[in-house]
């Protein structure tokens, strides 16, 4: 299993960012908090913290919200942390027969194929069918989880997602079930 080695100061800087407000036109402070404690729970489990967009965060539009610009820097800030760790903490398994052993087991998915599930960006409706974020994004992590740990991708065919409600707006629904069919044909190289 990939570890990352996250420091209580990752995590104390997610749990208690410095963002800035506007009155108006920022992002939704629940939609920012719940993206953030996703990633704390990650962190906590020094597991990798997937690439983390914008694209699902509401705006407020006659209410106080963040700044997009504090928003990006600290979700910027966390994908380089995630990119030094990566570069400076490799762990090694000490029995390296298991170690021989799991590489042979372990699916091998190309990095353009994790880089496609980390970047997709699907468009968000308040209307007509749309499913809830919080759901469609932890399918996705689990899928790149199983990526980065050379596993089986979760089974698609039974991924369900509950339909967002009127108003509150969730991801296209013909977006996700066009990504999930082509999710459903990838496979591993080896």
């Amino acid at each position: 299993m990939v570890r990352t080695l996250w420091t209580a100061d990752h995590i104390s800087r997610v749990e208690k960012p410095t963002l800035t407000t506007q009155p108006r036109g920022g992002y939704v402070m629940a939609d920012v908090q719940r993206q953030l404690d996703r990633v704390v729970s990650l962190m906590r489990a020094q597991q990798p913290v997937p690439a983390i967009g914008t694209v699902g965060l509401r705006r407020a539009r006659f209410k106080e919200g963040y700044t997009p610009e504090s928003v990006t820097a600290l979700f910027d800030n966390i994908a380089e942390w995630q990119r030094q760790l990566n570069i400076q903490h490799e762990v090694y398994d000490v029995d390296t027969a298991d170690q021989q052993s799991d590489d042979r087991s372990r699916l091998k998915w190309s990095r353009e194929q994790q880089v496609w599930v980390r970047e997709i960006a699907f468009t968000t409706t308040r209307f007509g069918s749309a499913y809830e974020v919080d759901q469609v994004d932890d399918f996705l992590d689990n899928v790149l989880r199983a990526m980065g740990n050379g596993e089986p991708l979760p089974n698609i065919q039974s991924a369900q997602f509950h339909m967002a409600r009127t108003g509150r707006g969730g991801y296209d629904a013909a977006a996700v079930d066009h990504f999930l069919d082509q999710l459903e044909r990838i496979r591993p190289l080896n």
